[in-house]
């Protein structure tokens, strides 16, 4: 049986680790649809995981995608689940709910139909259609109430929802890296900007609480000692919140 997982959201979904760490995965465990490069069949996901998927006036990360959390998601979401999954890759760095809602949602939307047409031709129905979203950073340098980024998020989910997605496993957002550097890039202090991390982290937090389809499945905020920049993570830290959120999502869904 297949399951069709999009992987959605901005730089930590995209990946900024070091590929050549990042565990392999196997085919049995999981295959990429390549909307944007391959639409005509299944290849094997490797990492940078979809980093050739850039399309023009949607998604699109340039040569940003460094290593992710996919493969170790996969691995851990077959191995607890039993389902071959088909991975879509829809994540660009630097994104806001504000550019999703404005075009990026549309773009992943399209992604994750596309797929599900490919292999509804190839009569591999999928059990489960499923979105993983791990986003947010940007909406907290950009000061985003908690009740904006729940709104904005909810739209952006509608959207996903339209196409056939039924399930949303969200990875929260972890620190801006407060311990490492004084500022952030627009001078912010740091633990100033950190705390604007937190609004979006609690909003995540109450939307998975509120809506029975979006579930907290993992998160970045133990990870601080891991992080290589003011926002991004070495391998280490994508291998283990990707297993994490690979296992709890498999729980979820039967």
């Amino acid at each position: 049986m297949t399951d069709l997982i999009l992987f959605a959201g901005q730089s930590n979904m995209a990946g900024r680790g070091e590929a050549d760490q990042a565990q392999l995965c196997p085919e049995t465990a999981g295959l990429e649809y390549r909307a944007v490069t391959a639409p005509d069949r299944l290849v094997p996901i490797r990492e940078p995981f979809g980093r050739q998927e850039n399309r023009e006036g949607g998604i699109h990360d340039h040569d940003m995608k460094t290593g992710s959390l996919v493969s170790a998601f996969v691995n851990a979401y077959a191995g607890a689940s039993g389902r071959q999954v088909v991975a879509v890759s829809a994540s660009q760095g630097g994104t806001s709910t504000a550019q999703w809602l404005d075009t990026l949602a549309a773009d992943a939307a399209r992604r994750l139909a596309d797929a599900l047409e490919y292999l509804k031709k190839k009569k591999r129905t999928p059990a489960h259609v499923l979105v993983i979203w791990c986003q947010g950073e940007t909406d907290g340098d950009h000061n985003v109430s908690g009740p904006e980024y729940r709104e904005n998020f909810a739209r952006i989910w509608a959207m996903l929802r339209q196409v056939g997605a039924e399930q949303c496993g969200l990875i929260q957002i972890g620190h801006f890296n407060y311990t490492a550097y004084a500022t952030s890039p627009d001078g912010t202090d740091g633990r100033v900007a950190d705390t604007q991390y937190g609004v979006i982290r609690q909003a995540q937090e109450e939307l998975c609480r509120t809506m029975a389809d979006v579930s907290l499945i993992g998160s970045f905020a133990p990870c601080l000692a891991l992080m290589k920049d003011q926002f991004h993570y070495h391998q280490a830290a994508y291998e283990q919140v990707g297993r994490q959120a690979g296992e709890a999502m498999a729980a979820l869904v039967h």
